[in-house]
């Protein structure tokens, strides 16, 4: 199941799954195909397939490979928390020349340095565009030089989980500072991460799901429930009102319009309590074209 978001640009948020028999990158060159700009993902090289888009590889991969090397001891402590977790990421774990100083194993300082710029980035979540960028380049490039003088210190074991760690932030390096670029690109895709945790959890309870029309249904479903939520709108009231009116325009562009969820239409009728008892086809009235 492929997912696609929309960027963190000020305009209606948009949630698409995608269901294909495997996870090739032409799924993806095939599906963004017209898409020009930052297309912010995980370090698969299949994303290489995808063209006239520029590659922004996510920093919670790279932390999570660091968190991967900690020993299991350790790990039990920690806690991955990002820019829009309900608690900050604690100072002490996000200070990796203290890390330094209390020689703290290389897993848990790149841990730290990856923390720091989460840190960061939570402080400049109101900000416009603009201003995002600009503080970025004050504050985060010279945490991202420290890190990468640091990292070409780190001498690990071949074949270690920090070796991979490594690595992977080497073999990455200039994607991952590729959000310095714009803005309106955020730092992880930890967002359609908890979209793919949403399928995941829902799976377990399908009865449909063992055929190609079955999930690429689910798919559909999915796409529209999370939208609707992105977009602050009561799903069921949302699904609701698009049987109730579908049927009869669904073959006008106008009308399909009309019920994207960030329609006035859709935005009076399905962000408030309805009822849908009265609400049947013979009296929902006409949708304003």
């Amino acid at each position: 199941m492929w997912i696609y978001l929309t960027g963190n640009d000020g305009l209606p948020s948009i949630l698409l799954y995608d269901y294909q028999p495997g996870r090739a990158g032409n799924y993806a060159k095939n599906f963004l195909e017209g898409f020009s700009g930052l297309l912010e993902c995980d370090g698969y090289t299949g994303y290489n397939r995808v063209e006239n888009v520029i590659l922004v590889c996510c920093l919670a991969h790279c932390r999570r490979y660091f968190f991967e090397a900690v020993p299991a001891a350790r790990r039990k402590k920690i806690k991955l928390l990002d820019i829009n977790s309900p608690e900050e990421i604690p100072e002490d774990a996000a200070d990796p020349e203290k890390a330094k100083e209390g020689k703290r194993i290389p897993a848990e300082i790149g841990l730290c340095y990856c923390n720091k710029l989460f840190r960061i980035e939570r402080t400049l979540k109101a900000m416009s565009p603009e201003e995002r960028k600009n503080k970025r380049l004050e504050l985060e490039v010279p945490v991202w030089d420290s890190f990468w003088s640091w990292l070409a210190t780190v001498e690990p074991l071949g074949g270690s989980l920090l070796e991979k760690a490594v690595n992977y932030a080497a073999n990455h390096k200039e994607l991952l500072g590729n959000y310095l670029l714009d803005g309106r690109c955020e730092i992880s895709n930890n967002r359609a991460e908890r979209c793919a945790k949403s399928y995941a959890t829902g799976r377990k309870n399908f009865l449909f799901h063992d055929t190609v029309n079955g999930a690429r249904s689910s798919a559909i479903i999915y796409s529209l429930v999370e939208t609707a939520k992105a977009n602050n709108l009561n799903v069921f009231q949302y699904l609701y009102t698009l049987l109730l009116y579908m049927p009869d325009y669904k073959q006008e562009p106008a009308g399909v319009e009309a019920m994207m969820p960030w329609n006035d239409f859709i935005k009076e009728r399905c962000s408030k309590v309805m009822d849908t008892e009265t609400e049947t086809p013979e009296n929902r009235g006409q949708i304003p074209l």
